[in-house]
């Protein structure tokens, strides 16, 4: 199901203090920075996808639900780093750094992403393969004729 993420997604995939800084800064500038860090996000995986996706894509700002939480590590670093006024730790480093490699692998096809929601007919495999076909050999063997040797 391709759905575009929300404000709670972001919230999911944030820590408490760092929940406190989007907080803090939401009010400081008097709107909140958030839509923007979503936005991004959901566009890196977006072009991914259109790279190296074979599927039909969802509509403008959607992402397949499965990819939703590695777009929100992105979007709270997006956050944090650019807007949030708080120091990146290195465990929110690690989990941006995790979902850029694996959009990268998205897009350069090194990681055959398929949506779960995919009609099961594309995991079948492709007419390409070569299927074995046995042919039966008959034999004869006589004083007389050897056939089939």
């Amino acid at each position: 199901m391709w759905r575009i993420p929300t404000t709670d997604d972001f919230r999911d995939a944030i820590l408490e203090d760092e929940l406190d800084a989007w907080q803090n800064a939401s009010i400081a500038e008097g709107k909140d920075p958030t839509p923007k860090a979503i936005t991004n996000a959901v566009g890196i995986f977006r072009a991914a996808l259109r790279s190296g996706y074979k599927g039909i894509i969802g509509p403008a700002g959607t992402l397949p639900h499965d990819l939703i939480p590695e777009a929100m590590h992105i979007a709270v670093f997006y956050f944090l780093a650019g807007r949030g006024g708080t120091d990146v730790s290195k465990g929110r480093e690690t989990l941006y750094n995790d979902a850029i490699r694996k959009s990268n692998r998205i897009a350069d096809g090194s990681f055959a992403y398929t949506d779960p929601d995919d009609a099961e007919e594309l995991a079948k495999p492709s007419d390409a393969m070569p299927k074995p076909s046995f042919l039966k050999k008959t034999l004869t063997l006589r004083r007389d004729k050897q056939a089939g040797i």
